[in-house]
């Protein structure tokens, strides 16, 4: 999302969650373009049970940012939202597996 807002002119504040913090460079969990106190969005590609995204809103915390939704390309609706939604007040998905499955299906 970031780099097609850059390419198209319209850049946005962007930011990434590292899985693991390198013994070099800034050594931070936490690369990009905020600051302490920013509402952001978490985005992540797909919910499934919910850990990598819990782990960026905890990191995106840490750093000082506040968190004003959730949104994802795909909910596979194994419970990855609903533990989300302890951690998060909102979180929206693009597709949920229902969806797409009731679009296969479909002649």
């Amino acid at each position: 999302l970031a780099v097609i807002s850059y390419q198209k002119g319209k850049p946005i504040k962007s930011f990434i969650v590292r899985k693991d913090v390198k013994a070099h460079g800034t050594r931070s969990a936490l690369e990009g373009n905020v600051h302490p106190g920013e509402r952001v969005v978490i985005i992540d590609d797909v919910i499934t049970t919910g850990g990598s995204t819990i782990t960026a809103i905890e990191r995106a915390r840490e750093a000082g940012l506040t968190i004003d939704r959730v949104i994802a390309l795909i909910d596979r609706e194994e419970g990855g939202r609903e533990n989300i939604l302890a951690h998060a007040d909102r979180v929206d998905a693009v597709l949920t597996r229902t969806e797409i499955m009731s679009r296969y299906r479909r002649p």
